[in-house]
């Protein structure tokens, strides 16, 4: 395996690790749904722009470095943390469950279909298929774990939320691609911007509510793991490892919420989050077969080049008599 295969495999596996700690959301959410959700985002963003010293001890990097960058750069990714969040702590109280699941399973499709359009990047057969199979696994997830007869009074508007939320996260991790130069542990200060706009629209637009001690700790928790380190985590994976696998991969987050959720909360575990790990797991794995088996596929690629020049060879030798002056 090259240094650049073993680079990229390794960013992968961090991406990936970053997805894991984006399911913790689900189970940390439910400590929080007497916060209202601004404040909620605020206060997570403060304890995850907490950690920049951290990061910037252990990467190496400059403080500084998120205030060199151009201003597209701050409003790209501060109104995708800020908006994201917002839009889907607001809505998935109230949305219906089955529908808003649903629509943030359209995320990782369109990382997937949307890094095709990126420079050097090429969509696969194994991409597709695998994050068809991701989809149709968060769609038996959703339908065993759905209870809903009908939509409620306002679902449209919270599932237009979801929807927006969705495509931003959607957009956000296609162009952080096209931003290499960003180092990923220039975060925490786009962490504490998006905390301070999070604290001005909840002043704004909500009453602040006392928090008690375990809902301090819940939020300190959401900004350490799914929106602190997961953040860090899924940054460093989109830019350095394969982003069509990483996108297939995130189906995972909602499979391992449910796991999550199952085991720390009175939900029932049912057997249909088999079936649903399987096809999303299954997904993963063919949707990074670029990295298992980049060796395999490039000798291959190989041999085929190596066949056609050969077969181009034989050609020539066998017209150069015909055309020899006699």
């Amino acid at each position: 395996m090259s240094l650049f295969s073993s680079s990229r495999l390794v960013a992968s596996l961090v991406g990936a690790v970053g997805v894991i700690l984006w399911a913790t959301e689900t189970t940390l959410v439910t400590f929080t749904t007497a916060i209202p959700p601004l404040q909620t985002v605020a206060t997570a963003f403060l304890f995850a722009a907490a950690m920049s010293p951290f990061v910037w001890l252990v990467t190496g990097s400059h403080p500084l470095a998120a205030f060199r960058q151009p201003p597209r750069v701050w409003l790209l990714v501060v109104i995708s943390l800020v908006g994201y969040h917002a839009c889907i702590y607001y809505a998935t109280q109230k949305a219906p469950a089955a529908a808003a699941a649903l629509l943030q399973g359209t995320t990782p499709l369109m990382i997937v279909l949307g890094s095709a359009f990126l420079p050097g990047e090429r969509l696969r057969w194994w991409h597709i298929v695998g994050a068809l199979m991701g989809l149709a696994g968060v769609i038996s997830l959703v339908d065993a774990g759905s209870s809903e007869a009908s939509f409620s009074a306002g679902a449209t508007f919270y599932l237009s939320l979801i929807g927006v939320a969705a495509a931003l996260w959607g957009i956000y991790s296609v162009l952080t691609r096209t931003l290499p130069e960003v180092p990923s542990s220039a975060l925490g200060m786009f962490y504490a911007a998006s905390a301070i706009v999070s604290y001005v629209a909840h002043l704004s637009f909500e009453e602040w509510v006392r928090p008690t001690t375990a809902e301090w700790l819940a939020m300190a928790a959401l900004g350490c793991l799914p929106m602190g380190l997961a953040i860090y985590f899924w940054d460093h994976g989109l830019k350095k490892g394969d982003i069509q696998a990483l996108g297939a991969f995130s189906y995972v987050e909602p499979f391992v919420g449910a796991l999550f959720v199952a085991s720390f909360t009175t939900a029932a575990f049912d057997l249909s989050l088999l079936w649903a790990g399987v096809l999303i797991i299954g997904g993963a794995v063919i949707a990074s077969t670029s990295l298992w088996a980049r060796k395999e596929i490039n000798t291959a690629g190989r041999e085929r080049e190596q066949d056609h020049s050969d077969a181009e060879s034989l050609s020539e030798a066998s017209i150069s008599p015909l055309i020899s002056p006699s």
